[in-house]
């Protein structure tokens, strides 16, 4: 599976295809989903935390680097729990 996400990746970076973003957002966000729950104190956090995060995927998942070969599950934990980090922090 992590093979084929890395294509949708590399395709949605190449094409800019949303088909193929909301494809890769579909499959991965249980992992960001799992990072938000970690972070979030209570349902109104996670709410925003959610909202913002589903905004910033497009950015995020652009920035991803095949070649670095860094499991994207790793990526996406490391990314979102500094992304949340600093949602929480701005918003305090």
């Amino acid at each position: 599976m992590e093979k084929q996400i890395i294509s949708w990746i590399t395709d949605y970076q190449n094409t800019g295809d949303e088909a193929v973003l909301r494809q890769v957002r579909e499959v991965c966000w249980p992992i960001i989903e799992a990072v938000l729950q970690e972070k979030a104190i209570d349902d109104e956090q996670a709410n925003n935390l959610r909202e913002k995060g589903i905004e910033r995927f497009p950015f995020i998942i652009s920035k991803y680097q095949a070649d670095v070969q860094l499991p994207v599950e790793t990526f996406l934990r490391n990314t979102y729990r500094f992304y949340f980090h600093q949602v929480m922090r701005e918003s305090s």
